[in-house]
């Protein structure tokens, strides 16, 4: 879906719709606090319903700023 690094965030600045989730990952200690697998498995069933779409996680939405995830927080997520 994107080819480059450059598209990819192009579509991150442009924001949500219905082929993009931006979602970012909270911890609380070593667990994670969000968003909750009923949330991710919410949003993965409309992309089932729909035309497919892509979920990225690590992207505070609202600003739509790249946070990323800890690599030593991974298996966690």
């Amino acid at each position: 879906m994107f080819g480059k690094r450059e598209e990819l965030l192009e579509k991150i600045r442009l924001g949500e719709d219905s082929l993009l989730e931006l979602k970012e990952v909270r911890f609380a200690g070593s667990k994670v606090k969000g968003p909750s697998q009923n949330d991710l498995a919410d949003e993965l069933a409309a992309f089932a319903n729909s035309a497919g779409g892509v979920l990225l996680l690590g992207v505070e939405d609202k600003r739509r700023a790249v946070l990323g995830i800890p690599v030593e927080r991974l298996d966690a997520v």
